[in-house]
């Protein structure tokens, strides 16, 4: 299966080890973001990928080409226009210290600058079986909204399959009646979806949806309504100091969920991309929900203990990992 990625590159800034900005003169840099993140892992698993976006027109936009080359990701469908690209810097969290995390430069990147006008959606459709459509560009601007929801509609046309994640950010949606606009635009969204990955916190707080007796009538009913294949996620939880993630994966027939798993975290930005590439792999292999979700629930957690976003784990590792729990060493 040949995937394909819309969503925004970031230029992530990283102090090293786990200071925080006061204490460093130095920076990481790591070219990221939903798409690249996702593409890069299912090519570390053996798939096509290309990612679909708009880079800088300067040095900038032709380094962050070489990243996401240099992960495997084909660049024939990028472009290149305008001059700054969405930045973050990311402090990393120790102990009970979370994770910092500090945008700028989202609205005005070349990424959030470009509508549909910008992109050959046609190559995009005929080179993709897959195509993947971060949320977070209906947050962005009126320009990449527009964009997402061009393609989904061209790519649901073609009978493309459709994957999307909810990835509702509130520090991007903080004007007033904001939240209105915003259901409005992912329920224009969804019925163009296969794929779904989000929580049942999406569907009550953006979705606005009425709670039922339980969450898996809620998600079924989410299903049902917008014809969805595959609604998946993933649920943290906290014993003591020891945090644990589980993951779920619905079809309308059944669901399942994963083992819980215990997390050692050195980064745990870019793990949900980990899931998500998880699942999209059992998809691609036509795998049954319990041996997708187990799959995609190890994925994510060793994509916590791999510094910085992109996980580079390999289809293999996970698979040696879930047939040999406590193994700590492969030769």
């Amino acid at each position: 299966m040949r995937f394909a990625a819309f969503g925004e590159v970031m230029l992530r800034l990283s102090p090293p080890e786990y200071l925080l900005l006061d204490q460093t003169n130095e920076l990481r840099m790591d070219y990221t973001g939903t798409g690249v993140n996702i593409m890069a892992n299912l090519a570390q698993f053996g798939y096509e990928t290309s990612l679909v976006t708009v880079l800088p027109e300067n040095r900038l936009g032709q380094v962050a080409k070489s990243a996401i080359a240099k992960y495997g990701i084909k660049t024939d469908l990028l472009t290149f226009a305008h001059h700054h690209i969405g930045s973050y810097f990311a402090e990393n969290g120790y102990g009970a210290r979370p994770t910092q995390v500090t945008y700028q430069n989202r609205h005005h990147s070349s990424f959030g600058l470009s509508n549909q006008t910008a992109y050959d959606f046609e190559k995009v459709i005929t080179s993709a079986d897959l195509i993947q459509i971060c949320g977070i560009s209906l947050s962005l601007t009126d320009n990449t909204r527009d964009a997402a929801h061009a393609l989904a509609r061209k790519a649901a046309a073609s009978g493309k399959k459709v994957c999307f994640d909810f990835n509702f950010r509130p520090s991007l949606n903080t004007e007033p009646n904001k939240l209105a606009f915003m259901k409005e635009q992912y329920e224009a969204i969804l019925p163009y979806c296969d794929i779904v990955f989000g929580s049942v916190r999406d569907l009550t707080d953006l979705l606005q949806l009425e709670q039922t007796d339980t969450e898996d009538e809620l998600i079924l009913q989410f299903m049902e309504t917008y014809q969805i294949d595959w609604f998946a996620g993933t649920k943290r939880f906290s014993e003591k100091t020891q945090k644990q993630q589980q993951g779920f994966l619905y079809s309308r027939e059944e669901h399942v969920v994963s083992r819980k798993h215990e997390l050692t975290i050195l980064d745990r930005i870019g793990a949900g991309d980990a899931y998500a590439a998880g699942i999209l792999t059992g998809y691609a292999e036509s795998w049954h929900l319990k041996e997708t979700v187990e799959f995609a629930a190890m994925n994510a957690v060793l994509a916590h203990t791999i510094h910085g976003d992109v996980p580079l784990t390999t289809k293999e590792q996970v698979l040696t990992i879930l047939e040999n729990p406590g193994i700590d060493l492969i030769r």
